[in-house]
């Protein structure tokens, strides 16, 4: 996805992770793992709402105040992927797959 744009890297993150939770029992997980999992999937949604909203930005002060929020909703989601890797619900190669694409976006911010 080089080059892409933050929207375009955004909805693609989001829906790795909708593609994660749809084959995920989630009802039949503990409590704690249930948590992170959801949590996830909120963090996801949130996030491409956001850089919508970044996108749509009408002043450079308003994109800046964005772009911050986004890099905080970009570090507490690779926080919640690499946590949800420690219960084995999401593989190595995912977690590197999501990790690079958190990465990029963050570049492109």
């Amino acid at each position: 996805m080089e080059g892409a744009s933050p929207f375009v890297l955004a909805k693609d993150i989001s829906a790795r992770l909708a593609w994660f939770v749809s084959g995920v029992d989630v009802d039949d997980l503990p409590r704690e793992q249930r948590e992170i999992v959801m949590a996830l999937k909120n963090q996801a949604v949130d996030l491409r709402l956001e850089i919508r909203d970044y996108g749509m930005a009408q002043t450079h002060g308003e994109q800046e105040q964005l772009a911050k929020a986004v890099a905080e909703r970009l570090e507490f989601l690779q926080a919640s992927i690499l946590k949800v890797s420690e219960y084995n619900l999401l593989g190595a190669a995912d977690v590197a797959q999501l990790s690079a694409q958190v990465q990029q976006l963050k570049e492109v911010l």
